[in-house]
């Protein structure tokens, strides 16, 4: 843990493996997570609306999930992070979508296996 899934929808252009990079950095520089346990992976939706018109405002949608525990102000912090870096790595025409959401899992329930 964490891991993240950015989402990204056709219209927009990025190099995957710089930009998964990029903010695996992100998390890594922070200190608060063990740079071995940042998973990252990236899913190009291809079938998509914004409002009713197919293709109208491209998005790139970013998913932290962190267990549950940190304060709000530190979540802030990750998002406001992981935002600031996604314009410098994807571009997209006029109306592109960039968001970042932090999904808390619930630690008591949480289980990893490691084979």
């Amino acid at each position: 843990m964490p891991q993240m899934i950015l989402e990204y929808s056709t219209g927009v252009s990025l190099d995957i493996p710089v930009t998964l990079q990029a903010l695996n950095g992100v998390l890594a520089d922070t200190g608060l997570f063990s740079v071995g346990d940042i998973k990252t992976r990236a899913v190009q939706r291809e079938h998509w609306l914004t409002g009713v018109e197919p293709g109208k405002a491209p998005f790139v949608h970013l998913q932290l999930y962190i267990l549950s525990g940190r304060e709000l102000s530190v979540r802030q912090q990750l998002s406001a992070q992981l935002l600031e870096t996604l314009p410098h790595y994807i571009t997209g025409p006029a109306g592109t979508q960039l968001c970042v959401e932090i999904r808390q899992i619930e630690r008591e329930s949480y289980r990893k296996l490691i084979l």
